[in-house]
Formats: structure tokens, C-alpha cells, sequence
């Protein structure tokens, strides 16, 4: 750079504009060192900035043909078809309540069925409530039954004295009136199976009457499982009667005796084997 002027000063002045077009320069490169170190700051401190992926778009979906009258969306299928469970209903059973009991179910004994018929008798009144007393002597003497069953409310019991016979079995009055009955009370107080308390009580409820000691005839057909109740006088006399069924008992009771007589020596069919001992 020529300087004319021939002094210092005057050549700086003639230089000037280079002067501030460098230190501008100087300026400028400064800006941009200091701008490059905070951009190297940055960088530094949070690493790389992600770039979330572009999501491609799906494959678009080709039409397929649809026949003529064919819906475009398939028919869903049809629901499976649940059956209702079925209702129980009840057997339909055929039977016949009637025993058809005869004598040769009792092995042709008039003796043994007439016991069935005692027998019958005295659960019909048990079930009813009724207790049984001793009535009976050794050889079959005395009175056919002899019941007796708490008073409600009486402070004491009734008496109940039964004559039992079944199918046509005869019947005689003078079995059960009350002079005979008053006889057969005291032999079996004389032979022991009844008390003198028990006996006592059952002669004064004789003598009052019917009022709590009633005496019937009971008839029980076998074959039918029908049961004629009679009431009696002190004669015996037959008054009023009833009928009512107990087929189903008959027929119960005669099954349970013939499970216990196996060998059927009073009732059912004799085996064909004799049985093993």
C-alpha cells in the first residue's frame, strides 16, 4: 500500500477503509466461532434428535368379484339351536291295588289266615295311635283284641275291644257281650297278663258302657283289601257299620310275612328246592 503523504498519520488516513473492512471480517468470524461452539454444546448435551419413521400405508385392498344376487357382505352363520331339557314326567305304572289274597296263600290254613287278619288289625290301630294289651291266653282263649289310647284332654284312656274275621269267617254275638268279656278279664288277670290295676279299671269301663269302652267287629276281605267296621252292643248285636280300603297295607304286610316265612310254612308258595340248611 503507497503512502504519499510522507508522514504516519497520513498514511493511516488513506488506509482507513482497509482498517474497518478487517476488523469487520475479524467481527464476522468471531459471530460464527461462537455460534459453532453452542451448536457443539447442544449437540453434546441431548445427542441426535429422533426422526419418528413415516408409517406406510396399507396395501390397498383389491375388490373381489361378487356374483350376480349374491350379497356383498357373507351371511353370518346361524346360531347353534339349543334344545329345552325335557320335562320329567311320571312313570306310567300299571297295577291293582287289590291283594286277591285266598286261602291257599295262607298254605289252606283257616287259622293262619284268621291271625293275618288279627294282625292286620292291630297295625291299622297302631298306626291310628293305638296300644295293644295282652288279651289272649295260651291255646288262643279270651278276647280277639284289647286296645287302649290316651284321652285328649280327659286325663286318662279310652278302650277299644275288637273282633277280627276275615273273608265269610262266622260270627257269633255272644263272643263279645259283656258277660263274657267280663269273664275272659278276669281269667287273664288270673293267668297273669294283666295286672289287677290294668284289670280293675278295664271292668268298670265295661260296666259304664260305650262311653270310653267301645267294643267292633272288624271284617277284612282279602281279595277285595276292603274293611267293614261294625259297631256292638252289649249283646254283641251289630249296630252301625263302615267300609273303608286298606289294600295297600294288606298287600304290604302279606309281601313282609312272606319275605320272613321263607321256607312257607304259614304263608306263600312252597319252594320248588327245599332250602339249604
Amino acid at each position: 500500500m503507497a503512502c504519499d503523504s510522507g508522514s504516519i498519520f497520513g498514511c493511516a488516513i488513506s488506509n482507513f477503509p482497509w482498517i474497518i473492512a478487517g476488523l469487520g471480517l475479524v467481527v464476522v468470524l468471531l459471530l460464527l466461532f461462537r455460534l459453532a461452539l453452542s451448536l457443539r454444546e447442544r449437540y453434546a448435551a441431548n445427542g441426535p434428535v429422533p426422526v419418528a419413521p413415516t408409517p406406510e400405508p396399507p396395501p390397498a385392498r383389491r375388490p373381489g368379484a361378487v356374483e350376480p344376487g349374491r350379497p356383498l357382505q357373507p351371511t353370518p352363520a346361524p346360531a347353534p339351536e339349543i334344545k329345552p331339557a325335557a320335562k320329567p314326567t311320571p312313570l306310567q305304572v300299571r297295577f291293582d291295588d287289590r291283594p286277591d289274597l285266598k286261602l291257599a296263600s295262607f298254605q289252606d290254613n283257616g287259622q293262619v289266615q284268621g291271625g293275618f287278619g288279627e294282625m292286620l288289625t292291630a297295625v291299622m290301630l297302631a298306626v291310628e295311635g293305638w296300644k295293644q294289651l295282652p288279651s289272649k291266653m295260651q291255646g288262643g282263649r279270651g278276647i280277639g283284641g284289647l286296645f287302649v289310647r290316651e284321652v285328649r284332654g280327659g286325663g286318662g284312656f279310652e278302650v277299644l275291644c275288637i273282633e277280627t274275621k276275615t273273608n265269610n269267617a262266622p260270627y257269633d254275638p255272644a263272643s263279645t257281650s259283656d258277660a263274657k268279656l267280663m269273664a275272659d278279664i278276669g281269667e287273664l288277670y288270673a293267668g297273669g297278663r294283666l295286672n289287677k290295676q290294668i284289670a280293675d279299671e278295664l271292668t268298670r269301663g265295661l260296666r259304664q258302657g260305650a262311653s270310653f269302652f267301645r267294643k267292633e267287629l272288624w271284617r277284612h276281605d282279602l281279595a277285595s283289601g276292603l274293611t267293614t267296621i261294625s259297631e256292638l252292643g252289649r249283646n254283641g248285636e251289630k249296630g252301625r257299620s263302615v267300609t273303608r280300603s286298606c289294600a295297600r297295607l294288606m298287600s304290604a304286610l302279606f309281601m313282609s310275612l312272606e319275605q320272613l316265612d321263607r321256607a312257607s310254612v304259614y304263608v306263600g308258595r312252597k319252594p320248588i328246592e327245599p332250602p339249604e340248611e
